[in-house]
């Protein structure tokens, strides 16, 4: 990325990166608004802090490997408050990360670096914190971190089933990394010699000086730990091993402050964390005792599967919290529900007490359905209203093991929202968690389709699993569904349909199509009848569409939504497994013929179809357009959550050139009442205000002639948070951020 001000950076991007969240609002059953509804969900996330916006607070990071996705968050608390607010415009700084990431100061600079997966490479790769508010990153090692191993430098192995631990082991400044050995049971231990070579941490030049740290080993088969048991050579050990170790999650802290890091570990399958105490020194670790039920002492992790801890600030009262989620790299079998546990630090830094606060940390503030989200708008109740329902994958119930084989109930259902506000001022709430009892169904993956089937004045429903048929809900009388049939007219596409019900050949029928597991869409054209709509199969590939990604899937999952632009122009967005949104036109007058990709998303939708890519298995709902031609999205995701994209947001026209870009001074900042902003001497004194959010309303615009080239702004009733400033004449324009608190 080309390095710009942030400042103006921020006005280019934050209507692209932005879910517009005051749009829409979300109330929950107990009438409650969602403060942050439209974030995408979590999953199996892992965390980090860093400064962000310069302001001395570490702020969050998250990073869900359901779809490698990155939510941002800036640190709003005060001393023993938690108050994070998402912040999404601040992904766009940061690398394209996969599976797994760790955030940590490599080099004592003060700015944490990133450690991450070297995706085709079984390997780890380096990106170095420039120190630069916001944060821009050079690649610094690639393709994979080596070590001294024997006669030369080799990689250090590391796999997407083994997140490994930076942690300075022998106190010498630099961090030293700790991994499975390749065939698994033992701890190796890489030191950093950056310090001794060099007598600074810039480096990482690392040598394996142990193949059995700690002196424990872990049981091949399942996550029995031993202590004490380097009694064999490497060599030795490796005669006859074909399989290598399965996966396992490192967390390492000195807990009990002896000065000696303890250490934690979780394994592929199992629940919980076990807590090794070291009683060895600096040079030698030796753990000595087992903590199978970490913390015992409290409330032990039991997190379907492969709990990962992670230990910060998260109330700024200066202790070390714990955050504690599933890193297992198989979806189908971890919590995704309640998958982030909050354990608050009652101790102290040395010696802490970690005390649960919650399971639902940063989920309870979201729309979040478990795993996958299907979103439809439809009028489920006839008030000429469009209402939200939202089908899943499926979410989290029960684990089981079969012969050691972790196996684990998902259960999907269609979560209904009535709209209880106004054509101008949309809010919803949850008016029924389970639609038409299909949780009752044990299916997974339900995906609604909505209208009037058999013209009785009432919303029907046909609904998509995972089976590839369609079952029909037959709406009765408002909110009250006759029993669901599941063979609708024996329609069967394979496995995991998606339906819609849009009339494509524009005969004044509503027709369907169907979306599968295989990345095609079924046709079938609609009939009415005197029982009402029929539908017969036209094509099984129509418009030779096919979302698979045969480079990293044989699945597709496509999801089409057609929709007709301002113009009545027929097209097609289908979401797919690997998240991207795919945009086809040439259709009208052409549904025997091949569908063209199509290059104007961003016109239709006002941001790039880069930005598109939601996660993984996304799908997507597609708005009327506004008075200016673009289309709002709904898109749903694998992580359970809907991120909302808004065509109606104003965001500012007609940047000049980086090269007149001007940089307004603003002070106080962050403030409370009042700024004084300084006018740029080559502007004069007669200048346009606008002030934003960051999600790119404009909330204030007036014209200002002071006296001098230094003006007054009330800011007394802007409600907490970031805004833009835009000051702007015949001369050029100048942007400041102002931070109101």
């Amino acid at each position: 990325m080309r390095r710009i001000d942030f400042l103006l950076f921020l006005l280019l991007t934050f209507s692209i990166s932005t879910s517009l969240f005051a749009q829409f609002s979300i109330k929950n059953q107990m009438g409650d608004e969602l403060p942050n509804p439209w974030a995408g969900g979590l999953d199996a996330c892992q965390f980090g802090r860093m400064d962000l916006d310069g302001d001395g607070m570490q702020d969050l990071l998250v990073f869900d490997r359901r779809g490698n996705r990155l939510l941002t968050y800036l640190n709003k608390g005060i001393e023993g408050e938690i108050d994070f607010v998402a912040a999404p415009e601040y992904t766009d700084f940061f690398p394209e990360f996969n599976e797994w990431v760790i955030f940590t100061d490599y080099n004592g600079d003060g700015f944490e670096d990133i450690f991450t997966y070297s995706q085709g490479w079984a390997g780890i790769k380096v990106y170095r914190h420039l120190g630069t508010y916001p944060p821009q990153f050079e690649l610094v090692v690639s393709p994979y971190l080596t070590s001294l191993q024997g006669e030369g430098y080799v990689n250090i192995l590391a796999t997407n089933a083994d997140y490994p631990a930076l942690y300075d082991v022998d106190k010498d400044g630099d961090l030293d990394l700790l991994s499975f050995w390749s065939l698994g049971t033992f701890i190796e231990l890489h030191t950093n010699r950056s310090i001794e070579f060099y007598g600074h941490a810039d480096s990482l030049i690392y040598e394996r000086t142990d193949f059995c740290w700690g002196r424990v080993a872990e049981n091949e088969e399942n996550n029995e730990m031993y202590l004490d048991t380097c009694l064999f050579k490497q060599s030795s050990l490796a005669q006859g091993r074909t399989n290598r170790h399965r996966g396992a999650t490192f967390g390492v802290k000195d807990l009990n402050n002896d000065g000696l890091p303890e250490l934690m570990l979780a394994d592929v399958d199992y629940p919980g964390i076990s807590m090794f105490t070291n009683g060895g020194t600096v040079d030698q670790a030796f753990m000595i005792h087992q903590d199978t039920a970490f913390p015992a002492y409290s409330t032990p992790v039991r997190l379907f599967s492969m709990p990962l801890p992670y230990f910060t600030d998260i109330n700024n009262d200066g202790l070390s919290d714990m955050l504690v989620s599933p890193f297992d790299p198989n979806y189908e079998v971890t919590e995704n529900v309640n998958s982030i546990w909050l354990y608050l630090n009652e101790g102290t830094e040395n010696e802490p007490d970690f005390s649960l606060l919650q399971k639902d940390f940063l989920q309870e503030e979201m729309l979040d359905f478990g795993s996958g989200a299907y979103p439809l708008l439809a009028d489920l109740d006839g008030d000429s209203l469009n209402d939200l329902l939202v089908g899943n994958w499926g979410s989290y119930q029960f684990s089981w093991y079969v012969d050691g084989t972790l196996f684990s109930r998902q259960q999907s259902q269609i979560q209904y929202f009535r709209q209880v506000g106004s054509a101008e001022n949309t809010v919803y709430e949850l008016a029924g968690p389970d639609l038409g009892g299909l949780f009752s169904h044990n299916l997974k993956g339900l995906v609604p389709a909505a209208a009037d089937l058999n013209d009785d004045g009432l919303t029907d429903l046909l609904i998509g699993n995972e089976l590839g048929t369609l079952i029909y809900m037959q709406q009765q009388a408002n909110g009250v569904f006759a029993e669901a049939a599941e063979s609708f007219l024996q329609i069967d596409v394979g496995s995991y349909s998606a339906p819609q019900l849009f009339d494509l050949d524009r005969d004044g029928v509503l027709d369907l199509i169907v979306g599968k597991k295989n990345g095609t869409i079924s046709f079938f054209r609609g009939s009415e009848t005197t029982i009402g709509l029929i539908f017969n199969l036209v094509t099984d590939f129509l418009g030779e569409v096919n979302v698979t990604d045969f480079n990293l899937s044989y699945d597709g999952y496509s999801t089409p939504k057609f929709f007709r632009t301002a113009e009545d122009e027929t097209m097609l967005l289908v979401g797919s497994e690997q998240g991207k949104l795919y945009l086809f036109e040439d259709i009208d007058g052409n549904l025997e013929g091949i569908f063209q990709a199509s290059g104007r998303f961003e016109e239709l939708f006002g941001f790039p179809a880069s930005k598109s890519d939601r996660g993984m298995r996304t799908s997507v709902e597609v708005l009327p357009p506004n008075e200016a031609g673009k289309h709002g999205l709904i898109v749903g995701n694998y992580s359970g959550g809907l991120d909302f994209f808004n065509g109606m947001a104003e965001v500012l026209p007609g940047f000049p050139s980086l090269d007149f870009f001007q940089k307004l001074k603003i002070s106080p900042n962050p403030a409370n009442n009042v700024v004084f902003i300084e006018i740029p001497s080559q502007m004069g004194k007669s200048v346009n205000l606008n002030v934003f959010t960051l999600s790119g309303i404009k909330i204030k615009q007036q014209q200002v002639l002071p006296a001098t080239n230094v003006f007054r702004l009330n800011i007394a009733d802007f409600q907490r948070g970031v805004y833009i400033l835009r000051l702007s004449n015949s001369d050029g324009v100048a942007f400041g951020k102002l931070i109101k608190n």
